[in-house]
């Protein structure tokens, strides 16, 4: 049987990453773990459904009530990287990513609080989780279609070939075209993925700069409606969206299927009576049927 040490680090080994990146965490260690709730965010009642019905852990993909909003940030600033390998300068790269950060940590900041570590802890309930390494999964995932496809496939054949995706057509969550057209070539393509969050406006115009024609988004947050407005007015090149959850729930069901493949019994969950307010979604769309889905319905969350 693994522990949670071993759950991070197989997490890590399949990712590509050499350490824990600073949004990702083991919040209370767990021995001997067999039976898993795993979800894209995880609340209190979520720990105590888990106590209750014999969870040996519970891991949620984003950090527990966004948590660590600034090591979050951290993530974010690895777009830097992005940029400069796409060919923008180090400077301009770095110009371009610190406010983005700025705006993510203003608009994030007052999530931030210990709660649901705090009862996972006073329930000696088990608890970590995993963000970059999955969204990494998910992102190579999704940068392989568009390789498989090729550069002269046109924007409707990529959109196309994302929809059928299982996790996006079990979650609802429709493939977007923010701007470009659909008839138009391919051309390079990026995933901007497993960066902490999306580029928005500055980094799609930076990458269209360097002679990127279609960039990739899993979504626009909703702060940033004024950006999505302005690349669609501007209407440079492509920018596509694959879908906030549905897309998480790729790279998160490729590391679930490892683990299942090691032994343990996982258990995807979804939340029902509740608003599905953005960010406050747990669902992971893929193998199971929904009859056999662990369904958590005993709170109301707004």
């Amino acid at each position: 049987m693994m522990n949670t040490n071993d759950i991070m680090n197989l997490a890590l080994k399949l990712s590509g990453f050499d350490k824990i990146p600073g949004e990702s965490s083991i919040f209370y260690l767990g021995e001997n773990i067999k039976k898993i709730l795993f979800g894209i965010d995880v609340f209190n009642s979520d720990i105590i459904a888990a106590k209750d019905n014999g969870y040996d852990l519970i891991i949620s993909h984003h950090p527990p009530n966004k948590t660590y909003t600034a090591r979050f940030c951290s993530e974010i600033k690895d777009q830097v990287k992005l940029l400069i390998n796409a060919g923008v300068s180090e400077k301009r790269a770095s110009a371009i990513v610190e406010p983005i950060v700025e705006k993510f940590y203003n608009w994030n900041r007052d999530k931030d609080h210990n709660e649901v570590i705090s009862l996972a802890t006073k329930l000696e309930m088990p608890l970590m989780n995993i963000h970059q390494p999955c969204d990494e999964l998910g992102r190579r995932y999704l940068q392989d279609i568009t390789h498989q496809i090729g550069n002269d496939a046109t924007v409707e054949d990529l959109m196309f070939r994302f929809s059928q995706i299982r996790e996006v057509q079990q979650s609802g969550e429709k493939i977007e075209l923010v701007c470009g057209d659909s008839s138009n070539r391919l051309g390079t393509t990026i995933v901007v993925h497993g960066v902490g969050t999306n580029g928005g406006y500055p980094v799609a115009t930076a990458l269209f700069e360097v002679g990127v024609d279609t960039v990739i988004y899993i979504h626009l947050l909703p702060y940033q409606k004024k950006e999505k407005d302005l690349l669609s007015k501007e209407n440079k090149r492509n920018v596509i969206l694959t879908g906030h959850y549905a897309s998480d729930s790729i790279g998160i069901n490729i590391f679930i299927r490892k683990l299942e493949e090691l032994g343990a019994e996982v258990t995807r969950f979804v939340l029902l009576n509740r608003k599905l307010d953005f960010l406050h979604s747990s669902v992971l769309y893929d193998l199971p049927p929904w009859s056999s889905w662990f369904v958590i319905s005993h709170s109301v969350r707004g």
